[in-house]
């Protein structure tokens, strides 16, 4: 039984890890011919005018190349060095020592989709100290496909190290979600950076605000009864208001119908990682909504706006909530 992670059926090789140009040799390079075929005698090539075929270059000789997709003629192949470069050139431009930069790639089994996770320098404004041991580091997320099996996806944010949490800002989020076409520019890519890059210091300041934002109970309760049920559903809801009000990890138990999430009978499931008690703050509710996004696939739900998203086996997912009613800041986890 294969035991590897998977991301749309095809499994995931194992990370690389390093800096930019270190992981860069490793990623593979793709190419593309017309999509065709031989005759059943040999001697004609049938040639579809509409489609080409995407194909990884071999990487050593004696290999063979590997096609991995078809695509239609307007269809712009972005490469994965293409897109990595893209972020190497405008992390220069902002004086961003690149050897200080750790990155680390993954990618399926022949390389169409590939997942790039940037961690910036440990410098003031790329990081911001919670406690002993525990900091947050600005961090750049690439997700990105040679064969359109999923969307050019960019994500910039803030990584919690001590747990692993993830925790993105609306104002730090930029996602190119586009289909490759004629009409996609790779520059876009770097545009969109340059300007995450430049809300580094809004976006401190706004976990700065968290961090001193009280937490009024009777706020969360209505928050989690409404907002959270709507978009994540009500076990997931109850899972949030345990958290929150109590610190440790839920489940329902007994009859779920016609109650709201804050009225639910539950069953202690114990502490999780990053959560240290009873929410007090904003930047407490937002690391449960962060670690819970995180662990629960089902958070999901049948939006297809997650699927072209990278996941683990068992289930990643990233979604949108707001934080409360007294805030106009919204968690992009």
């Amino acid at each position: 039984m294969d035991k590897r992670r998977h991301w749309l059926g095809l499994p995931v090789t194992q990370p690389v890890e390093g800096t930019l140009n270190e992981v860069l040799k490793s990623v593979p390079h793709f190419g593309r011919q017309p999509f065709s075929m031989a005759s059943v005698n040999g001697d004609e090539i049938g040639v579809n005018p509409f489609l080409d075929m995407v194909y990884r270059v071999a990487s050593k000789q004696g290999q063979d190349s590997i096609p991995v997709g078809v695509v239609s003629k307007n269809y712009r192949l972005v490469d994965h060095h293409h897109a990595l470069r893209t972020v190497q050139d405008v992390l220069a431009e902002n004086q961003i020592d690149l050897s200080e930069v750790w990155v680390r790639g993954e990618w399926t089994i022949h390389g169409e989709r590939a997942r790039f996770s940037l961690i910036l320098p440990a410098e003031d404004r790329f990081k911001m100290q919670l406690g002993s041991g525990d900091d947050m580091r600005f961090r750049i997320e690439i997700f990105n496909s040679v064969e359109g099996s999923c969307r050019l996806m960019a994500v910039a944010g803030w990584l919690r190290f001590v747990c692993a949490n993830g925790l993105i800002l609306g104002t730090a989020l930029m996602q190119l979600r586009q289909q490759h076409t004629q009409q996609l520019q790779i520059e876009e890519l770097g545009r969109l950076l340059r300007e995450a890059i430049q809300s580094v210091g809004k976006d401190k300041k706004t976990l700065e605000q968290w961090l001193s934002d009280s937490i009024d109970n009777t706020v969360v309760l209505q928050w989690v009864d409404e907002d959270v049920r709507k978009l994540w559903g009500a076990k997931a809801a109850v899972r949030v208001f345990g958290l929150v009000v109590n610190g440790c990890d839920v489940e329902p138990v007994g009859e779920l119908k016609n109650r709201k999430p804050s009225e639910i009978a539950t069953r202690t499931l114990g502490p999780v990682p990053g959560v240290d008690g009873p929410a007090k703050q904003l930047f407490g509710v937002s690391q449960v909504l962060s670690w819970l996004a995180g662990q629960r696939a089902e958070l999901a739900g049948d939006s297809a706006e997650g699927d072209h998203r990278f996941r683990r086996e068992g289930g990643q997912y990233s979604g949108m909530i707001p934080v409360s009613r007294r805030s106009d800041a919204t968690l992009v986890l």
